[in-house]
């Protein structure tokens, strides 16, 4: 992984924990997760004006990617709504971001490309994975099965799989608008891409309302309230997966940049002991710092 790609994901995953904090403390809904994707398209639909071309030269296929890497996209979406409403951030988040480290590594070695990854690479991903099984400990004797059996985690293992499967997708759909023919530079691309994938997330988030009164009664209900926040969640989830996509055209290869992402769990563990009073215990700080590690070596890999 270059420097380039490396400060972006840190700057990235920094921002990620900011807006699920806030996502937590506003309205963890599908419905305010749809507000926010309206959002993203908005702010940055400006990029049409400038990728027109591009648009025009994209094949049916990299069309299919974007609308699959969607789905995935709304599935995270609803998966960390549910999660967020059922339990703390500290706990949630750490396993919806670390989960797909592993996902993702197996779908690279399911696709004969795990001779890219570094045996240290591989170590650091185990280790991030170890450190977000100890994060949600009060203590150390708390590591039973049962404690993982609840619709909270049930939901944040949701939202990893539509992590892990937009992420795969997005390097590849990433790789392929990059080698279309056109003046666009690299940051253009990445943010029509972006956009393009949410108008597909969108689509999907309102299919998967249609099915959920509750949610459709909610944002009737809390529309106009929640529209402000949407509006500024959207344009920083914008802003953090852009960056993201951006990273990847500067990586070997996508699992380097899933895996160093995933520096947001400890930030957004302690912005949740810290900001939402949840409770904080020696297994959580052992984890976070076993994570850190773990996030050095896939970084150096």
């Amino acid at each position: 992984m270059t420097l380039t790609a490396a400060l972006l994901v840190v700057l990235s995953a920094s921002m990620h924990a900011g807006w699920n904090l806030f996502s937590k403390k506003r309205s963890p809904t599908i419905g305010f997760f749809l507000l926010a994707t309206l959002g993203t398209i908005v702010w940055f639909s400006p990029v049409f004006f400038t990728t027109g071309d591009l648009m025009l030269r994209m094949p049916l296929s990299l069309w299919g990617i974007l609308a699959a890497a969607g789905f995935f996209q709304a599935i995270y979406y609803t998966g960390l709504a549910g999660a967020y409403a059922r339990g703390a951030l500290a706990i949630a988040y750490p396993l919806a971001r670390s989960l797909p480290v592993v996902i993702v590594v197996m779908l690279t070695f399911v696709a004969g490309r795990g001779d890219e990854l570094s045996a240290s690479a591989l170590f650091g991903i185990a280790a991030v994975v170890a450190g977000a099984i100890i994060l949600p400990m009060n203590n150390f004797r708390d590591l039973r099965i049962s404690n993982y059996l609840n619709g909270s985690c049930a939901l944040a293992l949701v939202a990893a799989v539509g992590t892990a499967g937009y992420s795969y997708l997005d390097d590849i759909g990433m790789n392929m608008l990059k080698l279309l023919p056109g003046d666009a530079a690299g940051w253009m691309r990445a943010l029509l891409y972006l956009v393009l994938e949410c108008i597909f997330t969108a689509v999907w988030l309102l299919v998967f309302m249609a099915f959920s009164r509750e949610s459709v009664r909610y944002i009737r209900a809390h529309g106009r309230t929640l529209l402000g926040p949407g509006l500024m969640t959207g344009l920083a989830i914008g802003a953090t997966y852009g960056i993201i996509l951006l990273a990847m055209t500067h990586a070997v290869n996508v699992s380097y940049v899933v895996g160093l992402r995933q520096l947001s769990i400890p930030v957004g563990a302690l912005l949740g002991i810290m900001l939402l009073g949840e409770k904080g215990s020696v297994p959580r700080y052992v984890g976070i710092a076993v994570i850190f590690s773990g996030l050095v070596l896939v970084a150096l890999g």
